[in-house]
């Protein structure tokens, strides 16, 4: 429950600062669920005498039980995405073979380029590709690579040299980040009444200087696939890229799509679409830190590589930010792909779409309710009228449920991941939920606990308030527990 105290916690800290400036002290109480271990043996030096193995591995043992407990009910929205403590051991155990191999050192583990090599294969035959592409640590680096990639391309192709953007407000926020250190302009487009991207109002803001388009399949928001076939030709029809964002859904709606659901077309079967991040580490079920992202085509790919022959070290090349990677990540997700399977994976994509299907039901039956869109495996919902919705989440979490607050509207949402499929888990969340509006309602006027810090935002000085007490929680998160008990 740490973090739903935090996220209450940051909120109450930002109302109340609104009011008067707090003292450091007072925040860090706020955010003193960070530290639940503080009463244990803190470490702010390397213990002169080394520990004892058995020691060490049952202390980080019982963290892990403690930790996993909550999201083995079933009960947490996304963040797990496969729940079988079985296939996580066993991928621990290849990780293992190569968990200290440096995969730069291709000369040392030549392993490396068949398991890298085979992953962007499967990938790309997954996602109807041309079987170029790279693996990278997670979909952040995936859509800033994209992103350098395209602004590099720009400015040798066209000679760009204020590059900008487009992108519906839904787009992920690591494109802000990849754009605000690349110094690329960010130009947010509104949505339609379907909460999807609005491509009039993309076209409207292209010009010579935009390096590419953005849609997103499907967005962490709402979970919606965005019109991509009409974005597809609107870049062709400007001669830019199109990167669609499939790390949340890539690998699962080839799925779904194979078991007959209506899934609008998203891949490289889409003219116009030249490059496309899909998460390995979701829906593909393999270990944290992995990502595939693929290209159209080679040109595109070289814009993110690095060679370097000048250096009193020898010859440098990297096919992207990351210098050293274990070897581990790829061996694992290689071995997650195999172990899985086509059968596999369509097993998992029947089950998640019966229990989304079974949720989107039950929250589309309280009127107080409205689901957002047209959604698939995530159902997103906000209030059908002056219910707050954070009142609403107040409740759920009473109950034992986290779900993933939004805002700009207030919604809250369920990303349906493998632990959610277990029986009676969708049935009771309908269960809960009705008694959550319920609460909703009976404490009508109250200020919520949760959700996300809204309503100070939107302009500079409240941007302002919020970021600086993101940051604080940040710092904390950096920091040894405080007055934690010295070892």
């Amino acid at each position: 429950m740490a973090f739903d105290k935090i996220r209450q916690g940051v909120k109450n800290v930002v109302i109340k600062t609104a009011l008067k400036h707090l003292p450091d002290s007072t925040i860090a109480k706020v955010i003193g669920d960070l530290y639940p271990y503080k009463d244990t043996a803190t470490y702010r030096r390397v213990p002169a005498e080394p520990l004892d193995r058995a020691a060490v591995l049952s202390e980080i043992a019982g963290m892990a039980r403690s930790e996993d407990a909550r999201g083995d009910k079933g009960t947490v929205s996304g963040s797990l995405y496969c729940g079988d403590h079985d296939h996580y051991h066993f991928l621990g155990e290849v990780f293992d073979q190569f968990s200290h191999a440096n995969v730069l050192q291709r000369d040392m583990y030549p392993s490396a380029t068949k398991f890298e090599g085979e992953i962007i294969a499967m990938a790309s035959d997954l996602l109807h590709g041309t079987g170029v592409g790279v693996v990278t640590s997670g979909g952040t680096e995936s859509l800033i690579t994209a992103l350098y990639s395209y602004r590099e391309l720009a400015r040798a192709k066209h000679g760009v040299t204020k590059p900008n953007v487009v992108m519906p407000v839904t787009a992920h926020v690591a494109l802000d980040k990849g754009a605000h250190w690349m110094d690329v302009e960010v130009r947010k487009t509104p949505l339609t009444g379907r909460y999807v991207a609005d491509v009039a109002a993309m076209a409207a803001r292209i010009d010579d200087q935009t390096i590419a388009l953005v849609a997103s399949a499907g967005d962490y928001a709402h979970g919606l696939i965005d019109p991509i076939t009409e974005i597809g030709a609107l870049a062709q029809s400007h001669d830019i890229g199109l990167h669609v964002d499939g790390c949340l859904g890539g690998w699962l709606l080839p799925w779904v799509e194979r078991l007959g659901y209506d899934v609008p077309l998203w891949d490289f079967r889409v003219p116009g679409v030249t490059s496309i991040s899909a998460d390995t580490h979701k829906y593909g079920y393999a270990l944290k830190g992995s990502s595939v992202l693929l290209y159209r085509d080679k040109e595109l790919r070289r814009q993110q590589y690095f060679a370097y022959p000048d250096w009193p070290g020898g010859l440098y090349l990297s096919p992207g930010f990351a210098g050293s990677r274990s070897g581990g990540i790829l061996a694992s997700t290689w071995a997650a792909l195999l172990v899985t399977g086509q059968e596999g994976y369509l097993a998992a994509a029947d089950a998640i779409m019966r229990t989304a299907t079974t949720i989107r039901d039950g929250v589309a039956a309280i009127p107080e309710l409205e689901v957002m869109g047209d959604p698939l495996f995530l159902v997103a919902f906000k209030s059908a009228g002056d219910l707050d919705i954070y009142l609403v989440n107040d409740s759920l979490i009473a109950q034992g449920w986290r779900m993933n607050a939004a805002q700009l509207p207030p919604a809250l949402h369920f990303c349906v991941t493998r632990p959610n499929t277990a029986p009676g888990v969708a049935e009771a969340f309908v269960e809960a939920l009705h008694g959550a509006v319920d609460y909703a309602k009976e404490h009508k006027g109250e200020s919520a606990k949760s959700g996300a810090v809204y309503g100070f935002g939107g302009n500079p000085k409240g941007n302002e308030l919020v970021t600086s007490v993101m940051f604080k929680v940040l710092d904390a998160m950096h920091a040894v527990a405080p007055g934690g008990k010295a070892s």
